[in-house]
C-alpha cells in the first residue's frame, strides 16, 4: 500500500491544494467538517478514489475525531506515514476586545487539535520506524500585526511544540517541522487584494515584491516528506519572499 498521510483542512485553500498535489504519490486520508466540500472533492478527484478517503470531522470534537480516524487507518497500520497539520483559525480582534473564550477558541484549532492529532499518529510513526509531521504555522508565530494577537500565540505554540517533538522522537526516524507562510495567494487572496491600502502595504514589506503561491508551499512539504529532508528536523521555514528578514 502506498504511505498513507493525514491532512487537516482540506476543504479549502491550501489544504485543498495539498490533498489535490499528494494523491498523486500518497494514500491521502483528507479531514474537513463541510459535507459540502467533502462531496466537491469526491466529485473533482473521481478518478484518483482508490487512493483517497475523506472524514467529515470538526477536529475540536477530539472523540468522533479520534473514533472515525482509527476506523480509517485500521488495516493502514503499516503504512501510516506523515501528518499534515495544516486547519487553522484567525480571530482578527483588539486584545482588549478578546474574551477568554476567543483565545481559547483559536488555540483550540490552530495548536491544540494539532497536539491531539500527533499524540494519534506517533504510535503508529514508532512502530514503523519513521514518520513526518509537518505543522503550518505562520509568520506571525515570530512577527505581529495588530488585531491577531490570539492568531499569533496560537501559532508560537505550534512552533514550540514542533521543537519538542523534534527532540523527543528524532532518534526513532520521526521529524517534526513547521511551515510560516507569509502572505500567499490561498482562499483569503482575492478579499485581501480589494483592501488596496492593505494589499499595498504587505507588498512594501515582502524584499520579492509579491505574494508566494500554493505551489511554493506544496514545494517545501514535498522537500520535508521526502527522504531528502530527512535531516531537517525541529525547523520552522518562513516562505514569505523575504519578510522576516526585513
Amino acid at each position: 500500500m502506498r504511505p498513507v498521510i493525514i491532512v487537516t483542512g482540506v476543504g479549502k485553500g491550501f489544504g485543498r491544494q495539498l490533498f489535490k498535489k499528494f494523491v498523486s504519490d500518497y494514500h491521502v486520508v483528507g479531514i474537513t467538517r463541510s459535507a459540502d466540500d467533502i462531496s466537491s472533492l469526491e466529485e473533482e478527484m473521481y478518478d484518483a478514489k482508490p487512493n483517497f478517503e475523506l472524514i467529515q470531522s470538526d477536529i475540536t470534537d477530539y472523540d468522533m475525531l479520534e473514533r472515525k480516524l482509527s476506523a480509517c487507518l485500521e488495516g493502514k497500520a503499516n503504512s501510516v506515514y506523515a501528518l499534515i497539520n495544516n486547519a487553522g483559525l484567525r480571530c482578527r480582534k483588539s486584545f482588549l476586545s478578546l474574551s477568554m473564550a476567543d483565545i481559547k477558541n483559536v488555540a483550540e484549532v490552530n495548536l491544540f487539535a494539532a497536539i491531539f492529532l500527533s499524540k494519534i499518529v506517533m504510535p503508529f510513526f514508532i512502530n514503523n520506524g519513521a514518520g513526518r509531521i509537518i505543522n503550518i504555522s505562520s509568520i506571525l508565530s515570530k512577527n505581529a500585526l495588530p488585531d491577531l494577537s490570539a492568531y499569533s500565540l496560537s501559532k508560537a505554540g505550534l512552533d514550540g511544540f514542533t521543537r519538542s517533538l523534534a527532540s523527543e522522537f528524532g532518534d526513532q526516524g520521526i521529524t517534526c517541522n513547521s511551515i510560516l507562510p507569509g502572505f500567499c495567494k490561498t482562499s483569503y487572496f482575492d478579499k485581501f487584494k480589494s483592501n488596496d491600502d492593505l494589499y499595498n502595504m504587505t507588498l512594501s514589506r515582502i524584499p520579492a515584491n509579491r505574494w508566494g503561491t500554493d505551489d511554493e508551499l506544496i514545494g517545501i512539504c514535498e522537500l520535508l516528506l521526502s527522504a531528502r529532508g530527512a535531516y531537517l528536523n525541529g525547523t520552522s521555514i518562513p516562505i514569505d519572499g523575504g519578510w522576516t528578514a526585513s
